[in-house]
């Protein structure tokens, strides 16, 4: 309730602080021309080149292949399955944990879908339904493109490698194009850098796209919006700068990592960037800090809209589908990937004008959805591939019925056409997230019911993929995964699954002795940077033997879970005492999730 009452309150502010015409959606954004079809293709059918091209014959292991069913299940040979697992993804270099490590991981995860207790309810048709194994694979854009001419060979082995891995003891994977407020330039992960650094240098109204001293880290809050918020006592973010020991802010806190700066690789500015990591570690993360920057409002926009405007569909478009294609053709090599997943959870954009571009964020991301359907839809030879697709915040219509109220502006009928075309060949998946709070004020099987109610007006036979969720234990993440699927999820991953006794840490992201030694990174009772810490982690972030990164709700991580999801009989009782635990408990508010633990 908290969460719908903060939505309803903030956007009426800025709507009232920023009552800006509707633009004519027609003429574009950011005074660049209409894209013609036929020569946005022509640049594409040339850059397309550097994606793989193999006969899908060539596969790993006799692994069967998990299809999309006529009625929306996952089937293999026939049978209906259910997915299961946890995420996989390490959000900053290596990009993929040691193969020794994947193997390892990879037949732990067999033998916990083996020794689970949990056998699912019978299909529709009466017939049991087996659980396999399952990873939602993070394949990050920036590590596979980071140059914008073509893919990274050693980028695209390695993946290749860990699929195989995952492929030798039964595990299936979704491959995810994981995002988190885009870019490392603005404190996030996913998109390539240069792509902020286009965006910066083709701006012609002074907006900002990246950070640094010309464009500092900047809220789009209003100061009236902050002040009712504090009256309402809902939490608001605020940008954190790091001080020096007498409290005053750094002098030039945006300018290590920036684009131009020459201070840094920008590719790793939310790494060793000081300020900007106050900005992204988890707690802050779970406040929803960078989410509610200008630089991310303004990065959403524009992408969004990219493949309508010839230089940003050369720049930003072209690339981004060229990497698509690229999984896809990862697809075919390999029998035990599922689907291709687009985009994780695709932020609004265009805030704080809420009239003129805000309010059409889900008609941009559907369009921007449809577009890249179509141009996939044409490539030779023909992909085959599922593609899953994530709603705005990776929510859902009616998760939060404010938020809905907002994003208005419906699905374009291009789009449309082309969900309804893919869903009708057993080639689309509906993703989505359950974090309650802003995005989400709906209970789980509230949620399930909506992702079958979307999933149906997308197209025919759309299956529904609860492709994140946060607990705080293993086993509560396991009895979820039951409870997900008994409610009429087709696959369930929980948030997130890292080898801990590898990394030592709550996540994909490891520290050297020296680092662990002085207490970590981060204070775990003010959340602030650890000074004593900082110059060594800051010196491996330099010289590039940094392993991972602590961004974006990277933390908390579980491992042994699939072997505790529980029998129905276990679930039922276990369900009922927590429930009445949670009808006890305090409510607690966040904006997208609940903060991770700190990781050491």
């Amino acid at each position: 309730m908290l969460g719908r009452v903060f939505c309803l309150h903030a956007l009426w502010v800025l709507a009232s602080c920023h009552d800006v015409a509707r633009e004519d959606r027609s003429s574009g954004s950011d005074n660049a021309p209409p894209c013609p079809v036929d020569a946005a293709d022509d640049e594409f059918s040339a850059l397309q080149q550097t994606a793989r091209r193999t006969d899908a014959s060539v596969g790993a292991g006799a692994l069967g292949r998990v299809t999309v069913g006529k009625t929306g299940t996952f089937e293999l040979d026939g049978q209906e399955v259910v997915l299961l697992g946890g995420n996989y993804v390490v959000k900053a270099k290596p990009y993929f944990p040691p193969m020794d490590v994947v193997r390892s991981d990879a037949k732990a995860m067999a033998e916990g879908a083996r020794a689970m207790a949990y056998s699912p309810s019978a299909s529709a048709s009466g017939s049991p339904r087996k659980v396999l194994p399952v990873v939602r694979l993070g394949a990050l854009f920036e590590a596979a493109m980071p140059e914008r001419t073509e893919i990274d060979e050693d980028w695209a082995t390695k993946l290749e490698d860990v699929v195989a891995a995952f492929a030798a003891e039964g595990v299936y994977v979704f491959l995810d194009i994981h995002q988190d407020a885009f870019s490392t330039t603005n404190g996030g992960e996913g998109l390539p850098w240069w792509m902020a650094a286009h965006m910066q240098a083709t701006a012609t109204g002074g907006e900002s796209y990246i950070v640094s001293p010309k464009h500092p880290m900047k809220l789009f809050v209003t100061e009236a919006t902050t002040l009712m918020l504090q009256e309402m006592g809902v939490p608001v973010p605020s940008v954190q700068i790091v001080t020096d020991e007498n409290g005053a802010n750094h002098e030039d806190p945006w300018r290590a990592f920036s684009v131009g700066s020459k201070d840094g690789n920008p590719r790793l500015m939310n790494l060793g960037n000081p300020s900007v990591r106050l900005n992204n570690n988890d707690h802050a993360w779970g406040q929803g800090t960078l989410l509610f920057t200008m630089q991310v409002q303004n990065f959403a926009y524009r992408f969004y809209r990219s493949y309508l405007h010839a230089s940003d569909r050369t720049h930003l478009f072209d690339p981004y589908v060229t990497f698509v294609l690229h999984l896809c053709r990862v697809w075919e090599r390999h029998p035990n990937v599922v689907a291709v997943e687009l985009f994780n959870e695709p932020p609004a954009g265009g805030l704080p004008n809420l009239f003129g571009k805000a309010v059409n964020t889900r008609h941009d991301l559907f369009g921007f959805y449809g577009e890249v359907l179509r141009v996939l839809g044409d490539v030779t030879p023909a992909v085959r591939a599922p593609i899953a697709i994530e709603d705005v915040f990776g929510t859902l219509q009616d998760a939060n019925p404010t938020l809905t109220s907002v994003l208005i502006e419906s699905v374009p009928a291009a789009a449309a056409s082309q969900l309804r075309k893919w869903a009708s060949q057993g080639q689309l998946v509906l993703s989505f997230h359950f974090y309650p709070g802003f995005a989400t004020t709906v209970d789980l099987p509230s949620m399930v019911k909506l992702a079958k109610t979307e999933a149906a007006k997308l197209g025919d036979g759309v299956p529904i993929w609860l492709s994140e969720y946060f607990e705080g234990s293993a086993q509560d993440l396991a009895d979820k995964l039951a409870s997900a699927t008994e409610l009429g999820c087709n696959a369930a991953t929980f948030w997130q699954y890292a080898n801990i006794n590898y990394t030592h840490a709550q996540g994909w992201f490891k520290y050297d002795p020296e680092i662990v030694a002085k207490g970590g990174l981060f204070d775990s009772l003010t959340n602030k940077i650890n000074a004593a810490a900082w110059p060594a982690y800051a010196q491996t972030v330099r010289d590039g033997t940094f392993w991972g990164g602590q961004i974006t709700g990277g933390g908390g991580a579980q491992m042994d879970v699939l072997q505790l999801v529980p029998s129905l009989s276990t679930l039922s009782s276990r369900t009922t005492l927590k429930a009445a635990a949670a009808a006890a408990a305090a409510p607690q508010f966040g904006y997208f999730r609940k903060p991770r633990v700190p990781g050491r």
